[in-house]
């Protein structure tokens, strides 16, 4: 399947823009178009100036979450798309906030899938020039005298050195943090925090806003760094002196040095990456192994690429059940439809909602932590329910999705106990006749009755990929990951 060629249907009722103007109805396929776009093409989605109908403007995320389901089905290399979407939750970005979500498409392929196996102090750069991160975190309106922190807190306790190195509680003043005399102080406490915030002043976007004088900003949704409003004072951030009137962006620049090579990032990243990639309790000694190649290639363009052949090879020490992983919402919708071969068609779009209760949403994340790992959360109560609608649906095909013949590869009207047995090894890539057998009693069936109506049958197997069994895995590890990003 060509993604470039697949359509997602577009529907919603007549209504008003603001100023009163009609706008018609709509209810048609269209092309996965703005996958490509630019910033300044998405720039319209973004609703400045009415320029689109209300409804169309969140066709950017919605095309988005199309492509990344399609591509997790398509996919060769789960561990590819895994380490993909660590990256893209570790730096998460609110995609339903309108200034947002109409950048989505440019953030997903330029930032997060061109930087997932490149260096990570370039990675870092690139979220936070990018529309995405500044309207998320309000850094676009960040001026001298009213900096704003929020993208500066984000970027110390999320981005890099993380919550652990934060020592607000332990000491007041600069100087008390070890180390800090010596220029390598052990984490950071809020005064780096203020300090950090003014360094990123005057990054922003081109939206139109005015700048005094009588001028605005041309309104092309791109980055912007505007010296009129960088405070160019000096700054001390992690016992680093800045020095007045730098140049422009050098102070926000020296700050996503310090903390990109900070020792505090290497073991925040490595540990939140090996609970990802591998299993829910990392062991001390892989974090540490992991930091070591992390840090010796810091330099080098292709780092975390390095690194995830380096995390790969840890995975491979380790029998598949010690490294089993919930797998996420498209994650089980991909497993399901590659084992029984089926057609998926997602033209009509119905999936998609589905998809987004079964688990967080694709950039549907409010706060910018991004969304928990770990089995107990991911099979919650709440998600687990969902996830077993999700695969029942797929397989009774109760959203358009598309039909498949359970039927394939057997013998005209098998048994129960043929028909589960054939789909056992597709389904959990080992017979697993307990499973079956259990599912055939839960129906009060002996196994030896005749099946042949292929509603039913599609029914029993998707019962059977309801099993716990199938909703987790081990990633698979892949050492020629990224190797085409």
């Amino acid at each position: 399947m060509n993604i470039n060629q697949v359509l997602l249907r577009e529907r919603y009722p007549a209504g008003k823009f603001r100023d009163g103007r009609d706008y018609p109805a709509v209810d048609e396929l269209r092309p996965l178009s703005l996958l490509n776009a630019s910033i300044p093409m998405l720039f319209q989605y973004s609703g400045k100036d009415d320029l689109l109908p209300p409804p169309e403007r969140s066709r950017p995320r919605k095309e988005i979450q199309a492509s990344a389901l399609l591509q997790a089905i398509q996919s060769k290399s789960y561990w590819e798309e895994e380490w993909i979407g660590f990256w893209r939750d570790h730096f998460s970005v609110y995609g339903y906030e309108q200034n947002v979500g109409a950048f989505l498409p440019h953030w997903e392929k330029e930032v997060i899938r061109r930087n997932a196996f490149g260096n990570f102090r370039k990675f870092l750069e690139e979220t936070a020039t990018h529309p995405c991160m500044l309207y998320y975190l309000n850094n676009k309106s960040s001026r001298a005298g009213s900096a704003n922190e929020n993208y500066a807190r984000e970027l110390f306790e999320l981005h890099t050195l993380g919550r652990h190195a934060y020592l607000n509680n332990l000491y007041a003043q600069w100087r008390e943090v070890p180390g800090a005399l010596q220029g390598k102080p052990k984490g950071y406490i809020d005064q780096d925090v203020y300090e950090a915030a003014r360094a990123f002043t005057g990054w922003t976007v081109e939206d139109g806003t005015g700048i005094g004088g009588g001028q605005s900003l041309p309104k092309t949704g791109q980055f912007i760094y505007l010296e009129s409003w960088h405070d160019n004072y000096q700054k001390r951030i992690l016992a680093s002196e800045f020095n007045p009137y730098s140049g422009p962006m050098k102070d926000g620049k020296k700050v996503l040095d310090l903390c990109a090579f900070h020792p505090a990032t290497a073991q925040h990243l490595m540990r939140k990456l090996i609970k990802r990639m591998i299993n829910d309790e990392p062991s001390e000694k892989m974090i540490q192994s992991a930091q070591a190649v992390f840090v010796e290639h810091r330099n080098t363009p292709n780092q975390l690429n390095l690194l995830s052949k380096h995390i790969a090879k840890l995975a491979s020490s380790i029998p598949k059940e010690g490294r089993q992983k919930v797998r996420k919402p498209m994650r089980l919708v991909a497993a399901f439809v590659n084992a029984v071969n089926l057609p998926f068609d997602i033209s009509d779009g119905k999936i998609l909602s589905q998809v987004e209760s079964a688990g967080p949403a694709l950039y549907g994340w409010v706060s910018p932590e991004g969304p928990p790992d770990g089995l107990q959360w991911n099979l919650s109560a709440a998600y687990l329910k969902q996830r077993i609608v999700l695969i029942q649906g797929i397989s009774e095909n109760w959203w358009g999705t598309g039909e498949w013949n359970p039927f394939t590869n057997l013998s005209s009207g098998p048994t129960y106990s043929q028909l589960l047995a054939r789909w056992e090894t597709p389904l959990f890539g080992q017979p697993r006749p307990e499973l079956s057998q259990a599912l055939i009693r839960s129906q009060g069936l002996t196994g030896f009755e005749r099946i042949s109506d292929p509603k039913v049958a599609r029914k029993m197997v998707g019962y059977l990929a309801c099993s716990p069994s199938f909703q987790t895995e081990a990633i698979e590890p892949d050492f020629s990951a990224g190797e085409q990003i």
